[in-house]
């Protein structure tokens, strides 16, 4: 008779290995993490693991993937609303990803002189590849939606659509460098908005839009969310 599986009971254990995965991640880096270490944290045996996972980099990638889908699922219904101008759905998009940024800032405080140490360069760079890649599922069609309505000038939306996902993860990492990495030096207010201007004219170039017609981001809530130049 074949062997019943309960999937909900399987999904759950599956995520108690990425919860503890990732609270390690951030605690200690992925470098300094091994597979005991996560047996430890789910009291979980050694063949339970390899039941979801084969090894260290598989865990890692399921860990990076749900993390970008997570951010997906809260930025499709913005992306996909047809009532939004095009405009209006990439201000949307922006403005989600910003506040998301504000809502995880104490966590974000606590974890980011790990997370930016040389533990988690591969982490970095897999959560990079993974976070552009969904955004560009998601802006490629608003970008293709504002060509036909004539909103946008772009000769070929899904380079377009690529460009901006590159371009908008280029433009967290920068701040966040600037904002959040501890130890960093303190800068003027003026320099988180010199940021931001820079990357809205490099959005009105690709799109082919005004100077001055959009703003990535509201840079007066970023910097209250930062804190900049609290003593």
């Amino acid at each position: 008779m074949a062997r019943t599986v309960d999937v909900a009971a399987h999904e759950r254990r599956r995520n108690e290995f990425l919860d503890a995965a990732q609270r390690l991640i951030e605690s200690r880096g992925y470098e300094r993490m091994s597979v005991q270490d996560v047996l430890h944290e789910t009291g979980a045996s050694r063949g339970a693991f390899y039941h979801y996972f084969q090894a260290k980099q598989e865990l890692l990638s399921a860990v990076v993937d749900r993390f970008a889908d997570g951010i997906a699922a809260l930025l499709e219904p913005i992306a996909a609303d047809s009532a939004l101008s095009p405009m209006d759905q990439l201000r949307g998009v922006f403005a989600e990803l910003s506040a998301r940024g504000g809502r995880e800032n104490d966590e974000l405080r606590a974890t980011l002189g790990v997370w930016y140490s040389d533990s988690n360069v591969l982490v970095r760079q897999r959560f990079r590849t993974a976070i552009i890649d969904r955004l560009a599922r998601l802006l490629t069609p608003v970008v293709a939606r504002g060509v036909r309505e004539g909103v946008f000038t772009v000769p070929d939306p899904e380079q377009a659509g690529l460009i901006l996902a590159t371009m908008l993860q280029d433009l967290n990492d920068a701040l966040a460098d600037q904002l959040f990495v501890p130890g960093s030096t303190p800068i003027a207010p003026s320099a988180v908005e010199h940021i931001v201007a820079a990357h809205s004219w490099a959005l009105e170039r690709i799109l082919g839009l005004p100077d001055g017609s959009t703003a990535l981001i509201n840079t007066s809530a970023l910097l209250s969310v930062a804190d900049v130049g609290r003593s």
